[in-house]
């Protein structure tokens, strides 16, 4: 989720709480996002959940906490719902 207000950042890390984590292959969700898919781009961190909601919020926490996001628009959030995805 790129801010306007702050450049990407490589190697940000990867956040292991458990609403927003990296996913092993075998995890079950139903729609799944991944960072560099919204600009990110060195971020490998991506999140599955039953709900595109779901999802938005487990992005938003990972935005926040990892890419110091502290103010997360509409415009950011119609971003990450652009690059939420039905699971295969």
């Amino acid at each position: 989720m790129p801010n306007i207000n702050k450049p990407d950042r490589p190697g940000s890390g990867q956040d292991v709480n458990a609403e927003t984590r990296k996913p092993s292959t075998g995890e079950q969700g139903n729609y799944h996002f991944r960072c560099s898919d919204a600009g990110y781009k060195e971020c490998s961190w991506e999140t599955r959940g039953s709900s595109p909601d779901e999802v938005l919020r487990n992005a938003e926490q990972h935005g926040r906490q990892q890419h110091n996001l502290t103010n997360i628009d509409e415009e950011t959030r119609n971003k990450v719902r652009s690059n939420i995805h039905k699971a295969a």
